[in-house]
C-alpha cells in the first residue's frame, strides 16, 4: 500500500460521517459471541480499536462493559465524533503509528473494516506489542463489495471500471483483501502471533436501491471521484437495483474474522 492510500484513509469517511453511520450495515452478534468465546471480550478488560469510524462496533464494546476502551482514530471529524461516546472511552486523533499507546496494556484489540488502511507488517507488530501476554487481536470486514459471490456486485462492475481502487480491493474482479485468507494468516504468524484462525461469518440483509446506492456513496473508491463522475455512477447503481433487482436487493454479506493470540510467556 502507498502512502497516499494510508493518507486518503485517514480523512475521506468523516466528510460524511452521518452518510456513513447510517448506510452501513451493523457487525452481526456471532463476532461478539467469537470474542467472547476466546475470553477477551468480557467484563473488566483493557481494549483498543483501530479506526473505529463512526463506532458501530465501539458501541458494541462498550455494551460488553469492558473495563476501558481506546479508539484509535486518524480522522478528525470521526475523532470528534468518537469523543460523544459516553465515559470510560478514550480517543486517539492519530493514526496508529503515532498513536503512542503503552506497550503491554491491553487484553484484546480490534479492527473492525479498517485494517487494509494500515501497513500490514508494520501495524501487526506494534498491536502485537500492545497486547498483554495471552491476549487477543481480531480484524475483520465486512464485504460489501463482492464480484466473486455477489450478483449485485457483479452487476455494477462496469460501473466501477475507471474507478481508483482502495488497498481493499484488488484487481479486475475487486477481489476483497480480507478474502486472501492464507495470505492473512501467513502475516499474523509472521508477526508472532501464535494460534492464528480464520472464520468466515455471513448475513442476509434486504436493502432498497437507494439504500444501496447509499452504501456504495460511503466507499472510498466512489468518494474519491469527481462529483459529477460520483453522481452519474451512484445513479447508475441505483438503477441497476431499480430495474434489475425490482428495487428490493437481497444479499448475503461475507465477514472474514481472523483471530490470533499473544504468547503468554512473550514479551
Amino acid at each position: 500500500m502507498t502512502a497516499e492510500s494510508q493518507l486518503v484513509g485517514r480523512h475521506i469517511f468523516g466528510a460524511d460521517a452521518a452518510g456513513y453511520a447510517s448506510a452501513r450495515p451493523h457487525y452481526p452478534e456471532s463476532l461478539y459471541i467469537a470474542l467472547a468465546t476466546e475470553g477477551t471480550l468480557v467484563p473488566g478488560a483493557d481494549v483498543f480499536e483501530i479506526g473505529p469510524g463512526t463506532g458501530q462496533a465501539s458501541r458494541r464494546l462498550i455494551a460488553a462493559d469492558v473495563g476501558s476502551l481506546t479508539l484509535v482514530e486518524p480522522d478528525p471529524v470521526l475523532a470528534v465524533e468518537l469523543a460523544g461516546l459516553g465515559g470510560g472511552v478514550r480517543v486517539v486523533n492519530a493514526p496508529l503509528e503515532d498513536a503512542g499507546l503503552s506497550a503491554e496494556a491491553f487484553d484484546l484489540g480490534v479492527a473492525a473494516t479498517s485494517f487494509h488502511w494500515v501497513d500490514t507488517s508494520r501495524g501487526l507488530s506494534m498491536v502485537r506489542d500492545l497486547l498483554r501476554p495471552g491476549g487477543v487481536w481480531a480484524m475483520w470486514w465486512t464485504v460489501l463489495h463482492d464480484p466473486e459471490a455477489d450478483p449485485f456486485s457483479r452487476a455494477v462492475l462496469p460501473l466501477l471500471k475507471d474507478a481508483e481502487l482502495p488497498p481493499s480491493l484488488r484487481g479486475p474482479e475487486q477481489r476483497h483483501y480480507s478474502l486472501w485468507t492464507d495470505d492473512r494468516l501467513a502475516e499474523l504468524r509472521a508477526a508472532g502471533f501464535m494460534h492464528a484462525a480464520h472464520q468466515m461469518h455471513e448475513m442476509t440483509v434486504r436493502m432498497t436501491a437507494a439504500e444501496m446506492r447509499a452504501l456504495y456513496a460511503t466507499f472510498s473508491m466512489i468518494r474519491r471521484m469527481a462529483p459529477p463522475m460520483r453522481a452519474r455512477v451512484l445513479d447508475g447503481i441505483e438503477a441497476v437495483g431499480e430495474q434489475g433487482f425490482g428495487g428490493v436487493i437481497e444479499r448475503r454479506f461475507r465477514i472474514p474474522l481472523f483471530l490470533a493470540r499473544k504468547a503468554p510467556g512473550a514479551a
